[in-house]
């Protein structure tokens, strides 16, 4: 099952994509400060990392960005 929403805030990492590209959003904290999302457990952090270098919104899960 790929790893493609954030769990805490109920939201697809296509959404947090579309918000962050509409509001120039091009960092993680960004997102946070705004309360989108990996406010809360951060397990989608570094999918969200890989999101906003990759333009990716789906992953495997355990993927880590080199």
């Amino acid at each position: 099952m790929p790893v493609d929403q954030c769990i805490c805030h109920e939201i697809s990492f296509a959404e947090i994509k579309k918000i962050a590209e509409e509001k120039g959003y091009t960092s993680i904290e960004e997102i946070q400060i705004a309360g989108i999302s990996s406010t809360h457990c951060k397990m989608c952090e570094p999918y969200i990392r890989a999101m906003l270098k990759t333009g990716k919104t789906s992953f495997i899960p355990g993927f880590h960005l080199k």
